[in-house]
């Protein structure tokens, strides 16, 4: 098998066993094992499971950049926020064994711990710009204080969902259904300061996410 074959499956592998077992759980050998490799074929690619993590979270900000981009002629209403939403949580459950122990790899991987910071500043600068611009256009009255706070309560929604999800329903919770639950939940934070028809389209969107 190719280098790049083997790093690949590797990765793939270690993926679906951290998701289904959480990454405290799972040893390099048993991902050996799994992916039919011997350990020292992994050593040579990965010198440990945190180099494994942090290869991981990389891939998983490649994923997520596009949907953080907030530049010129990006379009901006409460339709294109809710898409972006559930892009988002999509990308997050696909990777959903960084958020199941976010607090301990936070703590564990120096490097790691750099990136999250670096992605959560991404993620508020992107809700805060996508608030203005709907300020802007009419479609909300908040003031820049309030604004600070929805940021907030919605990126904190955004990041604990999944153990939140996982605490509540059991291990390996994250799919349809607890999306469905923190999309309203979001959704329902912007409520308060929006104009009656972006109002009603957002308890419409709602209604529909936990059907």
């Amino acid at each position: 098998m190719a280098r790049r074959d083997t790093r690949e499956l590797i990765l793939a592998t270690s993926l679906v066993l951290f998701n289904e077992l959480g990454e405290p759980n799972v040893t390099t050998n048993q991902v050996a094992l799994e992916a039919d490799i011997s350990p020292g074929n992994l050593y040579y690619h990965f010198r440990s499971k945190d180099d494994i993590v942090l290869d991981l979270f990389k891939r998983f900000l490649l994923q997520m950049q596009p949907l953080l981009e907030t530049g010129a002629g990006t379009s901006t209403d409460m339709a294109e926020l809710c898409l972006r939403l559930h892009l988002i949580l999509e990308t997050m459950a696909r990777h959903r064994f960084l958020y199941r122990n976010l607090a301990d790899l936070h703590a564990r991987i120096p490097k790691l711990r750099h990136a999250i910071h670096g992605l959560l500043g991404r993620q508020r600068q992107a809700l805060n710009e996508v608030a203005r611009r709907l300020r802007e256009t009419g479609a909300m009255d908040i003031d820049d204080a309030r604004l600070e706070i929805l940021t907030g309560n919605v990126l904190s929604l955004l990041t604990y969902w999944i153990p939140f999800a996982e605490i509540t329903e059991g291990p390996g919770h994250g799919g349809d259904v607890a999306m469905g639950q923190v999309m309203a939940g979001v959704l329902h934070q912007y409520l308060p300061y929006l104009q009656p028809a972006e109002a009603r389209q957002v308890q419409a969107l709602a209604r529909e996410y936990l059907a």
